[in-house]
């Protein structure tokens, strides 16, 4: 297998070390490098010519917490795939990171073998969404939606915006989803904002966690 490699943003030099050792024990995986803080880790993937393939990223820290850091660092590096790392749990923080672009959330007193699966995981398929990440992440969506309207959230969407989301929980770029679609780029990106709007949602993540909750993909 391909070796895997890591990095590491957090504040606590503790949690660093302490994370350092733990992924380097598992086979397949290394560290790249650790950051103190989101402004220190873009820096360094700014002047760098080798990218981690994922990075665990903590929330609260001085500088830039993890909400920006993930924003930019998916925005400018979207091959690079972000597990936040975090002692938050609550509905509203999981739902902010995951809608910045993190691929998979783990909480701090996650075990070995939790961390290990959500490594292999995101390697595997991209992504890594528990039964908690997604609840936390439609609660807190549905919640905003039904302010505006008594209408399921699902209700709002036409068929081929509903084809759009399940085709945005696979592989494909946007382009080769207008291709399958057989319409053009610009409709497609009419689907994308179209879907933001009535769903509250920015992020394509956003819409594969819409998906999974609501059994248009399993």
């Amino acid at each position: 297998m391909t070796q895997r490699s890591v990095a590491i943003v957090d504040d606590h030099q503790l949690i660093r070390s302490g994370l350092r050792l733990l992924i380097e024990g598992f086979e397949n995986y290394t560290i790249l490098f650790e950051a103190e803080n989101g402004s220190e880790a873009l820096h360094y993937l700014r002047r760098s010519e080798s990218y981690p393939d994922v990075v665990l990223m903590d929330i609260g820290m001085p500088v830039m917490d993890g909400f920006e850091t993930t924003a930019i660092l998916t925005a400018e590096f979207p091959a690079i795939k972000v597990i936040a790392l975090s002692v938050y749990d609550d509905d509203a923080t999981i739902s902010r990171m995951m809608e910045s672009g993190a691929h998979a959330y783990l909480l701090k007193d996650a075990s070995t073998n939790e961390v290990k699966e959500t490594l292999d995981e995101v390697e595997r398929k991209g992504y890594s969404y528990s039964d908690r990440v997604i609840n936390s992440i439609m609660q807190a969506k549905e919640h905003a939606i039904q302010q505006k309207t008594s209408r399921r959230p699902i209700d709002h969407l036409s068929e081929r915006e509903r084809t759009f989301i399940t085709l945005c929980c696979s592989e494909l770029t946007y382009k080769e989803i207008a291709d399958k679609m057989e319409v053009s780029q610009r409709t497609v990106d009419g689907y994308r904002e179209s879907v933001f709007s009535k769903l509250d949602l920015r992020s394509r993540t956003g819409i594969v966690l819409f998906a999974f909750h609501n059994g248009l993909v399993s």
